[in-house]
Order: structure tokens, then sequence, then C-alpha cells
């Protein structure tokens, strides 16, 4: 069966664990633009509907995304700190729930040979294998006009791209863990 990419506007009713259901969903593209928070996934409409009205999202078909309007310049952001409304920007949060064998790994793999890892991993890596939290990882990038540019930079780390376009898809995804609901305060601040 073949499913198209969705895109799909969400609205907070009654927030509660958005990262957890988001990690269940697998990856999407989340766009925000001024108050409205819109997400692209290719999942089945009732199966995305069912999991964030359990995070308490409404959710409401759209045809399209807010377009990119030709004075927009990209930035690449390093934190998830929402940006303020009057910036007239959109932007845009890439997100991949990080497979399990994936993230343990990670943890658990050693900095230096002689020495073992740290505690802080291995409760980490404990929560992840009892199912109690799950990693999602992400990459975020703001497309703002020049003029204000550096006001968002006051507010958010942000490294504008002027000449290698490339950069954008080459960027590391970065990881959080869903229990902190740092996206959560980035989509719906």
């Amino acid at each position: 069966m073949i499913v198209a990419t969705t895109t799909l506007r969400l609205e907070a009713v009654r927030r509660a664990a958005f990262d957890c259901r988001l990690a269940r969903l697998g990856a999407g593209r989340l766009t925000r633009s001024g108050n409205e928070t819109h997400l692209e996934i290719d999942r089945e409409i009732d199966e995305v509907t069912h999991e964030l009205a359990l995070a308490g999202v409404r959710v409401t078909c759209c045809l399209a995304l807010p377009g990119l309007a030709a004075g927009l310049r990209p930035s690449i952001a390093f934190d998830l700190t929402p940006l303020g409304d009057g910036l007239q920007a959109i932007d845009i949060v890439e997100i991949r729930a990080v497979s399990l064998s994936e993230a343990s790994a990670a943890l658990m793999r050693r900095r230096l040979p002689w020495l073992g890892g740290s505690p802080q991993s291995r409760v980490a890596c404990r929560r992840l294998l009892r199912d109690d939290d799950a990693v999602l990882g992400w990459r975020r990038i703001v497309w703002c006009p020049v003029a204000s540019l550096r006001v968002a930079r006051a507010r958010v780390r942000l490294r504008p791209v002027v000449f290698d376009r490339d950069a954008l898809s080459r960027r590391a995804l970065q990881w959080t863990y869903a229990n902190d609901g740092a996206i959560e305060r980035w989509a719906f601040a």
C-alpha cells in the first residue's frame, strides 16, 4: 500500500507527551510559521490523528505548507528555542525516531578505553530499554528575512547559510529525549 505525504495543521488543546507520540510515528517534518504549526508525515491520516489526539493535539488536514518568500535566507539552528512571532520567519524541524539499538550503542560507548561509561549514560540507557523514554533526532532550519536575522540570532543560536546550500541537508541530526518535551515547547510556544 502506498501512502502519500500528508500535511496537517496542529493545534494544542491539552498538551501531554507530544514528543513521545511523535517518536511512535517515526519520521516527519514540523513547520512553524507565525502561530501555526504544521506536520508533514508519510503515514496514514487515521493513525496520525489517533496518536496526536492522545497527546492532546487537534489535527486538521491542509492542502499545502506556507510557501517560502523570495527574500528569505536559511540559517541552521543549534537548539530548539522558539523564535518570536514578529520575525516573519518559517521555522522547520525535521524529526526522526532514533532506533533503540542506535541510541543504546551511542550511550554505552566508552569515550576512553580505560574508563567505563558514565552513570548518567547508564541511567538513560536503562530508561530506553524499559520503554520509559525514546530518542528523537532533529535538524532545524530557520528561513527569515535578512533584516530580522540579527534579532533572531539574539534569541536563538543561528548560523546563516550563505554559500553552501548543501549544508542544510548534510547537517547531522541532534538528539533529544522525548520525556524532556523540547519539541513540544518549540511547536506550541
